[in-house]
Parts: structure tokens; sequence; C-alpha cells
């Protein structure tokens, strides 16, 4: 087992759930609710998608490591 894989693998399983709890508190108070003129619904739904496309990179980086990691 490469235990240097292995450690990039929960890194960036890490790094995505920092990712998604940064992101999580940034749009708290994106809702629209309170602030309707502040942020435009649009570019808080692209915000949004573009966020999750990121997240789901850091995961897929990291199974990619731990299959390195295991072979």
């Amino acid at each position: 087992m490469n235990y240097e894989f292995l450690l990039y693998s929960l890194f960036y399983i890490l790094a995505a759930f920092i990712y998604y709890k940064f992101n999580k508190w940034s749009l708290k108070e994106r809702n629209g609710i309170k602030n309707p003129e502040e942020y435009s619904k649009p570019s808080t739904i692209v915000q949004i998608f573009y966020s999750w496309v990121i997240i789901i990179g850091f995961i897929v980086a990291s199974i990619v490591y731990l299959f390195k990691a295991i072979g």
C-alpha cells in the first residue's frame, strides 16, 4: 500500500468537506429574503452549481488517489 497516495486521498476528502462548509456559510445570507437587491438569483444558482462541480472534483480525485494507494 502506498501511504503517500492514501494521505493525498484523505487530504482531498478533507478539502471537499472544508470547501462544502465554507460554501454553505458563504451562501447563508444569499437566500434573497433579507437582501433581495444585493444578490441576483441566477448568479447564486450558477455559483452553487460551480461549487458542486468543485466538490465532486475533489471527491473524484480522492477516489483516484485511493485506488492508486491500494493498487
